[in-house]
């Protein structure tokens, strides 16, 4: 018999061994849950961060002559900006801000700035989910990859699964506890397939640009990243700084209107203000395309000088606009973004329960991990309290960085505390009532610091689901807990 060439090692060293490579798998699924919860919460970006500084009423259309003052206000503010920015209301998010390079504002509906427009937790949630609160380009290849393994993991479970349509409604709720996680598991993971592949997808190709952008730059454009960028969405040109009166905004939206009709403008960009090179761009909305918007350029005067193509150009150039809003589920409404929520729900629920699974198997064979096992409990239902405790102490004016610190050392503080429990049920309950609590004290700093804004739909509507959502996550384990056998059990696992 031959001879292994790999060395002996004792029992403790394979134990060790395998402890470590429980303890990796464990940090990539969290950091894969992370970013799958983040984003999902993340499907209403717009709507809590108005919601989180909501100091102007809202404005739902806004004319070429307004659009116009606006400019004009912002040029007066900010005279050395080398670009000029008004994100114009749409459907879904009645506002209307404008900016320079300096930072941006609120404006009300004749086009004065009125501030307010910091929104540290939001900025903090978006970071989190593009790169992870790392370097933004380090970050956002480590998300990509991420994607990549989300896609292979989701291909790979479809192909293993040979009854996947005799078994698509199997769901049972009580029992074994594995098959219980098994069948939550493989159930939504059927149901979620199309819409997990096409985030992973498309989130693995925004976030490789970065690598295939420095790949292209070295071998086809002489390292230089800017000519790479600049033959897939143009070149400004040669600028001249020559004093000109400020661009007619104005103009170019009436030109806008009389030759598109269908576009709806959501943002206006004037490049290089009050010079004689300045241009203005406007992005139009054609909701019957998935494209981010088409790009209409017209100079200083208003008169339209070409567009993009974004939606009926090269095939390639369609597919690269459209993965955004595929990605972000930022179409078809409020409808839609509700609609990604739930399946992004989902989700994190096929995560959670995947690395149960694994702890059960081995605990069915008599090796259990405890440890690991409420360790990632706390993770699972943590990680959702920790953003709502960073969006409560967001109210009080922390900065982005400091929640952002605030976050990873309570992961990691609450991780600890599951490694210390050993018990995963209780756990969770605990991390839960935590999530509910959060979500009440976000309202209430909220409603003490915001009364004024009440008045407004868009606000209380947010506080509203906030505080259901609280109150049904703080009565569920007051409810398991006195109602705690062997089945419940199994559906308190997170």
């Amino acid at each position: 018999m031959a001879t292994s060439i790999w060395p002996k090692s004792s029992k403790a060293r394979v134990d060790r061994s395998l402890s470590a490579h429980s303890v990796m798998g464990l940090v990539i699924s969290a950091l894969m849950f992370i970013v799958c919860l983040s984003g999902t919460v993340a499907m209403f970006e717009d709507e809590i961060g108005w919601w989180e500084n909501p100091v102007q009423a809202p404005v739902e259309t806004v004319s070429p002559d307004v659009a116009q003052a606006a400019a004009n206000n912002v040029f007066e503010t900010q005279p050395d900006t080398t670009h000029l920015y008004l994100y114009l209301p749409r459907d879904n998010w009645q506002r209307f801000v404008v900016g320079g390079d300096d930072g941006l504002e609120t404006a009300n509906a004749q086009g004065a700035m009125t501030g307010g427009y910091d929104t540290a937790w939001n900025d903090f949630l978006v970071h989190l989910h593009y790169y992870l609160s790392l370097p933004t380009s380090f970050g956002m290849i480590v998300v990509a990859i991420l994607g990549v393994m989300l896609v292979a993991m989701a291909v790979s479970g479809l192909l293993a699964h040979p009854r996947i349509f005799r078994d698509a409604f199997r769901l049972r709720t009580k029992g074994q506890a594995r098959l219980v996680q098994a069948d939550l598991h493989n159930r939504l993971s059927v149901w979620t397939a199309p819409f997990t592949i096409a985030i992973a997808l498309t989130g693995a190709m925004i976030g490789l640009f970065v690598v295939v952008a420095m790949v292209l730059a070295q071998t086809s454009f002489d390292g230089n990243p800017r000519a790479l960028t600049e033959s897939i969405f143009g070149a400004e040109g040669e600028i001249d700084e020559s004093p000109a009166p400020l661009a007619d905004v104005r103009a170019a939206m009436i030109m806008l209107e009389e030759m598109a009709p269908e576009a709806n403008p959501f943002l206006a960009i004037v490049h290089d203000p009050g010079t004689a090179s300045q241009h203005t761009t406007i992005y139009g909305e054609h909701t019957d395309r998935l494209v981010y918007g088409e790009m209409y350029e017209f100079d200083a005067d208003g008169t339209y000088t070409g567009k993009a193509d974004y939606t009926d150009g090269e095939a390639g150039k369609q597919i690269a606009m459209s993965t955004y809003r595929l990605h972000f589920g930022d179409f078809g409404g409020l409808a839609m973004k509700a609609a990604y929520f739930l399946m992004g729900v989902g989700l994190c629920i096929v995560v959670a329960a995947g690395l149960n699974i694994y702890f059960l198997k081995r605990a069915e064979a008599g090796r259990g991990m405890p440890r690991l096992e409420a360790a990632w409990a706390a993770l699972v239902w943590g990680s959702p309290a920790l953003l709502a405790a960073t969006l409560t102490v967001s109210l009080l004016g922390i900065s982005m960085v400091t929640l952002t610190g605030l976050f990873w050392l309570g992961a990691v503080a609450l991780c600890g505390l599951g490694l210390v429990l050993r018990d995963q049920v209780k756990t969770s309950r605990w991390m839960r009532f935590g999530l509910g609590v959060s979500l009440f004290a976000a309202v209430g700093v909220h409603a003490v610091r915001f009364t004024g804004s009440y008045q407004w739909a868009h606000v209380w509507s947010v506080s509203l689901c906030f505080m259901i959502a609280g109150m049904l996550l703080m009565v569920w384990p007051i409810l398991s807990e006195r109602t705690s056998t062997p089945a419940s059990v199994v559906a308190a696992r997170p």
